[in-house]
């Protein structure tokens, strides 16, 4: 129910989601249910892999589902976030990612390398891929050309690890490489299970096997700080390293209303690994919305979460939010702390994801192709596993690192430079950016008996005083923690060093 660029309303839980955005934010309106009409659907957004068992990683993809327009929850988006044309699904195509970041997807890229890792085997990548690239007139990306490649954690072809449910994610990755970058290699590395050991063997293999990029597209919240293994395998120099964000908001405050058995837990009060690690670039997302032609209209912090909680309450689980905060263990790299504007973020020495952004709302997502495990074929994905796969192939189109030892210091050398979109509207944290005053003291509030833990940055864990600065969740000119240094226009700004 709350108006959101071209997405017009939310439908059903009416009267809980009224009452508690009233009192919060007063930016929520009831509105009757919009009719579906001029391009627009009605959709619910679902979350692609179960929470993760503590041991284990989970990727951050959600895929948007079509529904009735009496379902709960329904949400009414228009097609390709405005634009005239759209994907298969009604979601963003690679031609679109092109015209709103300004890139030429086949103007460079050919020398590079893009390694992407996730875990379990997608039997039908190759010809799903194929299918994508035939449909938008693509140059194809085959085993057979030498553009694609697809190998276990070892780096050998065979054996690969068996079925385990994460198509989409893998096709998401693979296709939004390929549309960034058209010239690119593709090596996809199939970990035999998300956990920490696995996925540390197979980005050093990716790093050993000459990858000039390497996307990562999941996370795990660990309140004690990164392992040394973690610290290890994520630590290249000269490899450019993407780490999503998370979709779960500032200091993953979102797990607290989500639980295997329905009911709502303590928040971790901690961002997510390996994006909170200083040697990778930390990706966090945005909601996009384009003009009629697919230029870039405006951009915002991507946030379905905090006060729409109610609806989570209400049955329909995550609504995702970009993740970030600042990290319990890793020190802040230099170019961190040197910003004019750090001590506004409050996180002292400690790293702060993010460190750049693009579009990762599934309501203004990207059409991705996959058959495997039941898939649907053509489908709208987003999560912030969207965002960083785009990055990673910009920086491919930049031409790597350029001998940058941390890649993501090269984009703050760039900040106020107009080389990247600076997206100043809301917020990662559960008050989306309204700020201490019009929001209050969220943390460590009450919440059915539970605790919500740190949910947002305008306050501190305990204590009334507000923080000195809201930057690590709250959107603002400038460098700021839901966004980093902002959004790609075009690539130099990955290319050169200020």
């Amino acid at each position: 129910m709350r108006s959101h660029g071209w997405r017009a309303s939310r439908v059903g839980f009416a009267s809980v989601v009224v009452a508690l955005c009233a009192g919060l934010l007063g930016t929520w309106v009831a509105v009757p249910s919009a009719s579906a009409q001029g391009g627009a659907r009605y959709v619910v957004a679902v979350p692609v892999c179960p929470r993760a068992r503590p041991d284990q990683f989970a990727c951050n993809a959600v895929a948007l589902r079509r529904v009735g327009s009496t379902t709960p929850g329904a949400v009414v988006v228009r097609r390709a976030a405005g634009a005239s044309s759209s994907g298969p699904a009604g979601g963003l195509t690679p031609a679109d990612l092109a015209r709103a970041y300004g890139f030429d997807p086949t103007g460079s890229g050919a020398d590079q390398t893009v390694a992407i890792i996730d875990w379990g085997n997608d039997p039908t990548i190759a010809t799903d891929l194929n299918t994508f690239d035939s449909h938008y007139d693509l140059p194809l990306c085959t085993t057979t050309n030498g553009c694609f490649t697809k190998l276990n954690q070892r780096g050998k072809p065979k054996p690969l690890p068996p079925d385990e449910g994460t198509a989409i994610e893998i096709s998401l990755d693979v296709e939004a490489v390929h549309a960034v970058c058209q010239r690119c290699k593709i090596v996809l590395i199939e970990a035999d299970a998300p956990t920490d050991a696995n996925l540390d063997v197979a980005v050093n293999e990716a790093a050993a096997l000459g990858a000039n990029e390497i996307s990562t597209s999941y996370g795990a919240a660990d309140p004690s700080g990164p392992s040394a293994s973690d610290s290890a395998a994520y630590n290249h120099p000269g490899v450019v390293i993407t780490a999503s964000a998370g979709d779960d908001g500032y200091l993953d405050f979102d797990r607290w209303v989500d639980t295997p058995h329905g009911g709502p837990a303590a928040n971790p009060s901690a961002p997510q690994i390996p994006a909170s690690l200083a040697t990778v670039v930390a990706v966090g997302g945005t909601a996009l919305y384009l003009n009629q032609d697919g230029t870039r209209r405006y951009e915002t912090v991507w946030n379905e979460n905090g006060t729409e909680d109610a609806l989570e309450t209400g049955g329909l689980g995550p609504q995702g939010a970009s993740g970030g905060g600042c990290s319990i263990g890793v020190n802040a790299p230099i170019w961190q702390q040197q910003l004019p504007t750090w001590s506004q973020t409050a996180c002292g020495s400690r790293r702060l994801a993010t460190d750049v952004s693009a579009v990762a709302d599934p309501y203004t997502g990207f059409d991705t192709y996959n058959t495997s495990d039941h898939g649907p074929g053509w489908e709208t994905i987003g999560g912030t596993s969207l965002s960083s796969p785009i990055i990673a192939a910009i920086y491919a189109l930049a031409g790597g690192s350029h001998g940058i030892s941390y890649p993501a210091q090269t984009l703050y050398t760039h900040i106020g430079t107009g080389l990247f979109y600076d997206v100043t509207v809301g917020g990662n944290g559960f008050c989306n950016g309204a700020g201490a005053t019009q929001c209050g003291n969220q943390n460590q509030s009450i919440f059915h008996g539970v605790p919500r833990g740190v949910v947002d940055c305008d306050f501190p864990a305990s204590g009334t005083t507000p923080n000195p600065g809201d930057l690590a969740c709250d959107a603002a000119p400038g460098y700021d923690g839901p966004t980093g240094v902002g959004t790609p226009i075009g690539i130099v700004g990955f290319a050169t060093y200020g």
